[in-house]
């Protein structure tokens, strides 16, 4: 095979496997955002869960003060604050939790992408060396027609050449 079909297989291969790279990277990027918006959604369904459980307990502590006449005692008062300010310490939770989910999409971004990058210059190398191995494997003969030892050097000739003068 000469150089240059050697050359033309290696670079088709590398815009081919940098392609390819390349839709990969994408791909995983649509996939870390499609889990990002899921636990996004995940945890405001976990904070409506949470609100809607603050509002029954409350409501049941207003009912039980409710029955038993002691609706505007402190224990009622007390009772009912406690549960906004716990469901308000678990949704700050949920919402702490989303902000370290975000950061760490962020970041699995940035490393694929430095990991796309990598295999980039890679496989740019790796073409490099190839073509450059085929050049230096390449035959070369002098102008003369000899062939040359693996230096590039001519090989010694017999200077001591008779032409029929005795």
């Amino acid at each position: 095979m000469t150089f240059g079909y050697t050359a033309a297989i290696v670079a088709t291969a590398t815009v081919g496997s940098l392609y390819s790279a390349e839709k990969s990277r994408k791909q995983q990027k649509k996939t870390m955002k499609s889990q990002e918006r899921s636990g996004r959604l995940q945890s405001a369904r976990d904070a409506m869960s949470q609100v809607r459980q603050a509002r029954i307990a409350q409501a049941q502590i207003i009912q039980g003060a409710s029955t038993q006449g002691t609706q505007s005692s402190s224990a009622a008062q007390g009772g009912f604050s406690s549960v906004g300010s716990l469901t308000s310490g678990n949704i700050g939770f949920l919402n702490q939790m989303d902000s370290m989910n975000s950061q760490i999409s962020r970041s699995m971004q940035k490393s694929q992408m430095y990991a796309g990058q990598a295999n980039m210059f890679g496989a740019i190398a790796n073409t490099a060396m190839s073509v450059g191995g085929a050049i230096g494997s390449a035959p070369s003969a002098p102008a003369g027609g000899g062939g040359t030892t693996s230096g590039g050097v001519a090989p010694a000739t017999n200077t001591n050449v008779n032409f029929g003068g005795g």
